[in-house]
């Protein structure tokens, strides 16, 4: 599966190159909503489902029209669609776990169709921000997307908090990627149980407060599927990791798929438990990894998992690649 796809299909971009209005979403959503242009709030108040009568799966797109700065999804409000935005915004629910932005409950939906081709399921993701914005998403849970959940493209940074992130379907093929977006972005007080990649290192992150599942297909962290995202910085702060899954044979944590580039990531409290899983993969030779990590708890099946890239790391002060560390 190819990751980094700077072309969007044409047929996307004549789809989403305007908005839609207030009135064209409400007529488009099977529930109810109130809107105040005075203070740019969108709310959707009863759950549905968001219908453009597009082919294929691009009905749930709402292209967020520019006026809309605040978008809130009530308590026990379920919303199945995708918000594509191309200004500052933010996103949030009234309750982390029942204010819903749904995607569809269908295993493996783009790649049976094939509506991915190349790889390319950036267009379909929960929130797409793109171009010099912040989008800030908050206090709600993003279930089973279409696509990715979190994608920022063109200088389009992300900020997540309180967010949990779930795909919950089966199936290997979901392309239910977390984050990735602009360096800058951020991730605090996050659940991350994702279908796939969960926290894409092309560019500079920094992630606190944060537990990751392990669920089948799932990689913590992703360094990359091509030659892009030289010298990323991630950095995490109080960091854990469970779940016996993952992705790879063995799964590892720290991935590395195709292309040459220099990474770097810096842990101060780390919790890992994943007795099946190695703690980095790197497939390819020219991938360089600088790990350090410190207050760090781990406990994996092994260190290495592929080996033909260089990672140079110091755990709790020490440069042992082993399989298990004990927090000072």
């Amino acid at each position: 599966m190819i990751h980094f796809i700077k072309i969007i299909a044409p047929i996307f971009i004549a789809l989403a190159a305007f908005a839609q209005s207030i009135e064209d979403l409400q007529r488009s959503y099977s529930g109810t909503s109130s809107w105040n242009p005075q203070t740019g709030h969108f709310a959707f108040t009863s759950s549905g489902v968001i219908n453009f009568e597009r082919e294929d799966f691009k009905s749930g797109i709402w292209t967020v029209p520019e006026g809309v700065t605040k978008i809130t999804i009530r308590t026990n409000v379920k919303v199945t669609g995708q918000f594509t935005i191309r200004h500052d915004c933010t996103i949030e629910g009234a309750d982390q776990k029942t204010s819903i932005l749904h995607g569809t409950d269908i295993p493996e939906l783009l790649h049976q169709n094939q509506l991915d081709k190349g790889g390319n399921c950036i267009p379909y993701s929960a929130v797409y921000g793109e171009g010099k914005i912040d989008l800030y998403v908050n206090n709600l849970t993003t279930l089973n997307p279409i696509g990715y959940m979190w994608t920022g493209k063109q200088g389009a940074r992300i900020h997540l908090n309180g967010v949990r992130g779930i795909d919950d379907r089966g199936g290997w093929h979901n392309h239910s990627d977390g984050i990735s977006a602009a360096a800058g972005s951020t991730v605090r007080n996050c659940y991350l149980e994702t279908g796939d990649d969960a926290i894409k290192l092309y560019a500079d992150i920094t992630v606190e407060n944060t537990t990751i599942k392990m669920i089948q297909n799932c990689v913590p962290i992703q360094l990359g599927w091509g030659s892009y995202g030289n010298n990323a910085h991630g950095t995490f702060r109080n960091l854990t990791i469970i779940g016996d899954k993952g992705r790879g044979k063995p799964p590892a944590v720290i991935v590395g798929r195709k292309g040459a580039y220099q990474k770097t990531i810096h842990i101060d409290g780390l919790n890992l438990v994943n007795t099946n899983a190695a703690l980095v993969s790197l497939y390819e030779a020219g991938m360089n990894l600088d790990l350090t990590a410190k207050n760090a708890a781990i406990t994996v099946k092994q260190f290495w998992g592929k080996s033909a890239g260089n990672c140079r790391s110091v755990i709790n002060e020490t440069k042992e690649q082993v399989n298990r560390y004990t927090s000072p």
